[in-house]
C-alpha cells in the first residue's frame, strides 16, 4: 500500500503544480493579445519552429524548484520598459515571466529554452533583415568575384548581379538570410535532442559557438546559393529559384548540424549538477510573487498601447515647393510633380525604423542595385524600385537635420548619447537626374529638421 501511495504521489503533486502554472500561463497570454496583437508573427516558421524547439530543449531540475532568477530578471527589464517604452522589451519581459513559471512547474530550466523564447521575438526577423544588409551587399561583390574566376562575364551592381541580360538580386528574401532564426531554432531543437538523448549538457560557451557556426553557415550557403543561381541562370519566377536556397539550406546549415549536434554534445558534454535539494518557497509567497510581476506586466502593457501617435491635425510644417501631409506613424509626406518623399522620424534609439526595403516591398515592388552613393557631399543609399513594367530611382539615408548617415549603429550611438531624434528620409522619382537634384535640394534646404516629429 505504501508503494503504491508512493507512485500515485508523484502524479498528484505534478497534477498540482501544473494548474496553477497553466492558469497564470494563460495570465500572460492575455496580456500579449491585449498589447502586443500585431507584434507577434503567429503564423511564421520562426514562432512555430519556437513553439516545437521549447519543449524538445527543455530540461528542468526538480530538485531546485521555485527559484526567483527569472522573477528579478522580468521585474527589471519591466523597469527598463517603463522607462522605454519599446514593444520588445514586454515582450522579453512576457518571456522571462514564462520561463519563471516554468522554473516553479518543471524546477531550474535549462538555458535552451530561453533562448528559443527570444528567437521566437520579430525583433530578430528585423535584425536580419536590416542588420544583415552589409553582409548581403559584400556576398554579392564575393559572388561576382567568384563567378568571374570561372569564366563568366558578370558585371555586379550593389545588391544586384547582372548576366546575359539577367538580373539577380540579393535581398533579404534570399532563402540563406531569412531562414537564419529558424536555422537557429533548429539547431536549438537538435542539439536539445541530443543533449537529452545523451544525458550530458554542453557548457554556454559551447551553446553561442554553435549558433555562431549556424550563423556563419547560413551564411556560406546563401553565396553558393547566389553563385549557383546566377552561374545557371535560374531567375526568380523559376521553380528552381526556391529549391535552390531550400537544398543548399539543408547541405550547408542543416546537414553539418545533424552531425555535429550529438558529436559536439559526446565530446564537451557534462552530465548536469543537480546539486542537493533546496528548500521551496512556501506557496503563499511563491503566489505573491506571481501576482506582483503579472501586475508590473500588465502596468507596462497598458503604458505601451497607449503610447501616443501623432497627430493628423497637427500643425504641418512648411516646406519651399512640396506639398507636405502628415500621416500616422510619426511620418511627413512631401510630394510635388517630380518627386515623392517620405521623412519618417524615429521616436527614439531603440526603435525599429520605417526601413524602405520593407514598406516598398509591402507595396508589391523590388529592389533592383542598391549600392551606396555620394550626392552633395554625403553617403547614402540608392537603387532602383520595379513593380511589373515601371521603373523608379529611390534614395534613403538616417537624418537629424545636422547629421546624415546610413549606418544603423551611428544614428542609434548619436541618438542615445546627444539624446538627437533621427528620422528615415526616402526619396524616390522616376529618372536618376531628378532624384539627385531633389536629394540635394532636399539637404539644403534644411527640410529634415522641419519635418521631423513625434
Amino acid at each position: 500500500m505504501r508503494v503504491t501511495s508512493a507512485i500515485l504521489c508523484k502524479p498528484m503533486e505534478t497534477c498540482k503544480r501544473s494548474i496553477p502554472a497553466i492558469l497564470i500561463t494563460g495570465v500572460y497570454l492575455g496580456i500579449v493579445l491585449y498589447a502586443l496583437p500585431g507584434y507577434i508573427a503567429w503564423n511564421s516558421a520562426g514562432f512555430l519552429l519556437g513553439l516545437l524547439a521549447i519543449p524538445l530543449a527543455m530540461a528542468g531540475n526538480p530538485l531546485r524548484r521555485g527559484s526567483l532568477r527569472f522573477y528579478y530578471a522580468a521585474l527589471a527589464v519591466c523597469v527598463l520598459a517603463w522607462i522605454v517604452p519599446a514593444k520588445t522589451l514586454l515582450f522579453v519581459a512576457i518571456a522571462l515571466a514564462l520561463c519563471f513559471v516554468a522554473d516553479g512547474a518543471f524546477g531550474r530550466i535549462n538555458g535552451l529554452p530561453v533562448l528559443a523564447l527570444m528567437l521566437m521575438s520579430p525583433i530578430f526577423t528585423y535584425i536580419t533583415n536590416i542588420f544583415t544588409f552589409p553582409i548581403r551587399m559584400e556576398l554579392t561583390a564575393i559572388a561576382g568575384k567568384a563567378l568571374l574566376y570561372t569564366g563568366a562575364a558578370v558585371t555586379v551592381e550593389g545588391n544586384s548581379i547582372l548576366l546575359n541580360g539577367n538580373s539577380f538580386s540579393v535581398d533579404a528574401a534570399c532563402m540563406g538570410l531569412s531562414m537564419m532564426v529558424s536555422s537557429l531554432l533548429c539547431g536549438i531543437m537538435l542539439l536539445g535532442y541530443s543533449q537529452r538523448k545523451a544525458g550530458l549538457y554542453l557548457s554556454w560557451q559551447k551553446t553561442a559557438l554553435l549558433l555562431a557556426f549556424i550563423f556563419a553557415a547560413n551564411v556560406a550557403g546563401n553565396l553558393f546559393r547566389i553563385i549557383l543561381l546566377v552561374r545557371f541562370n535560374i531567375p526568380p519566377e523559376h521553380f528552381m529559384h526556391e529549391w535552390t536556397g531550400i537544398l543548399c539550406l539543408l547541405m550547408y546549415v542543416m546537414l553539418p548540424l545533424i552531425w555535429l549536434c550529438p558529436r559536439l554534445v559526446q565530446r564537451f558534454g557534462r552530465p548536469r549538477v543537480t546539486g542537493a535539494a533546496k528548500e521551496q518557497l512556501h506557496p503563499f509567497m511563491l503566489a505573491q510573487a506571481h501576482i506582483c510581476l503579472a501586475a508590473c506586466v500588465l502596468m507596462v502593457a497598458y503604458k505601451i498601447s497607449r503610447s501616443p501617435e501623432l497627430s493628423l491635425t497637427a500643425a504641418q510644417p512648411v516646406v519651399s515647393g512640396y506639398q507636405v501631409t502628415p500621416m500616422a506613424h510619426h511620418v511627413m509626406k512631401l510630394e510635388n510633380a517630380q518627386a515623392l518623399i517620405y521623412i519618417k522620424s524615429i521616436p527614439g534609439f531603440y526603435y525599429t525604423d520605417h526601413h524602405p526595403t520593407t514598406c516598398w516591398q509591402g507595396s508589391g515592388y523590388t529592389f533592383k542595385q542598391v549600392r551606396k552613393s555620394r550626392v552633395a557631399g554625403r553617403e547614402i543609399f540608392t537603387g532602383r524600385l520595379e513593380k511589373g513594367e515601371e521603373q523608379l530611382c529611390t534614395a534613403w539615408w538616417y537624418d537629424n537635420g545636422n547629421v546624415q548617415t546610413i549606418s544603423q549603429f551611428a544614428w542609434r550611438w548619436r541618438a542615445l548619447s546627444e539624446r538627437s531624434r533621427f528620422a528615415v528620409v526616402n526619396v524616390t522619382a522616376g529618372d536618376d537626374k531628378t532624384l539627385e537634384a531633389e536629394v540635394n535640394r532636399l539637404l539644403e534646404e534644411g527640410a529634415v529638421k522641419k519635418c521631423i516629429t513625434l
